[in-house]
C-alpha cells in the first residue's frame, strides 16, 4: 500500500438531476479511491458513453496481467466526461486512455442534430486530448460508430444522424492526429454498403453485439500495435481475432 491521503482524492459531484453522469458517480468515486489507495496503476482505461460502458473489457484484454478499467457511463455526454476526466482518467495515471464519445451529444431528436452539437463534442474531445498530453498519458480516441434505424426512431432521422456521424468523425480525426493522439477507425470497420451499422452487430441499432465488440478489439488492437503502444501488450504481433462476422 503507498502512501495515502483520502482528502487528495479528486471527486467530481453531481452534475444535475438529468445528467447520465450522475448514475455512476457513487460507483466510480469508490472505485477511484481503492485503486489510489493501494497504489494500482492501471495498464489501460475506457472512458466515455454506453459504447464504452457495455464493453465487457475482460473478455478482450485479460491476457498478460494488464489491468484494464472500464469509466463508461451509458448516456454520458461530452461536457460530461470532460468534467469527469481529471477525476475518472487522468489522477489514475492509466498508461493508455482509450476514449469515444459524442453520439449522445448529436442527440436523439432531429432538432438536436445541429453543427453546433458537432462543435461541442469536437472542442471536448480536443481539451481532454489537450490534458492527457500536458499529463503525458497516450490517448486513443475511437471514432463514433455507424447506426441503423433503431425501432423507435424515424427514418428522416436516421438518415440525419448517420450523415453527422461521419461528418463529426471527419472532423474529428484531424484534430486528434494533429496533437499527436491515436486515431481508432471503429466506423469503417463496422459500417455496410448503404452506411449503416451493420444490422448484425446491433441488434438495437445503436449497440454492439459481443461479435461487434470483437470487432472493435481486433481493430483497437490492430491500431496500438502499428503505433507501439504497449499498454495491453500488442507490440510484437498484431491481434489475431476469432472468426466473426
Amino acid at each position: 500500500m503507498t502512501d495515502f491521503n483520502r482528502d487528495s482524492v479528486i471527486k467530481p459531484g453531481n452534475f444535475g438531476t438529468f445528467y447520465a453522469a450522475d448514475t455512476r458517480r457513487g460507483e466510480f468515486d469508490r472505485f477511484n479511491e481503492a485503486l489510489l489507495m493501494e497504489g494500482v496503476r492501471p495498464d489501460a482505461l475506457f472512458i466515455g458513453d454506453s459504447l464504452m460502458h457495455y464493453w465487457e473489457l475482460a473478455a478482450h484484454f485479460s491476457d498478460k496481467g494488464k489491468v484494464v478499467i472500464n469509466r463508461g457511463i451509458g448516456g454520458d455526454i461530452s461536457t460530461a466526461v470532460h468534467r469527469r476526466f481529471e477525476a475518472d482518467a487522468l489522477q489514475l495515471k492509466p498508461r493508455l486512455i482509450v476514449m469515444c464519445i459524442g453520439a449522445n451529444d448529436l442527440g436523439w431528436d432531429i432538432l438536436a442534430l445541429t453543427e453546433a452539437a458537432m462543435d461541442t463534442v469536437c472542442e471536448n474531445v480536443a481539451a481532454m486530448v489537450d490534458m492527457a498530453n500536458d499529463a503525458g498519458i497516450p490517448i486513443a480516441i475511437g471514432s463514433l460508430p455507424p447506426m441503423w434505424r433503431p425501432f423507435w426512431h424515424t427514418a428522416e432521422f436516421t438518415t440525419k444522424k448517420i450523415g453527422m456521424l461521419v461528418d463529426t468523425n471527419k472532423r474529428l480525426k484531424p484534430i486528434v492526429e494533429d496533437r499527436g493522439a491515436i486515431w481508432i477507425d471503429h466506423h469503417s470497420a463496422l459500417v455496410d454498403e448503404n452506411g449503416e451499422m451493420r444490422h448484425e452487430l446491433a441488434d438495437d441499432g445503436v449497440h454492439p453485439t459481443a461479435a461487434g465488440y470483437a470487432i472493435m478489439a481486433r481493430v483497437l488492437k490492430e491500431t496500438l500495435a502499428t503505433a507501439g503502444i504497449t499498454a495491453l501488450g500488442y507490440r510484437e504481433r498484431l491481434y489475431l481475432p476469432i472468426n466473426c462476422p
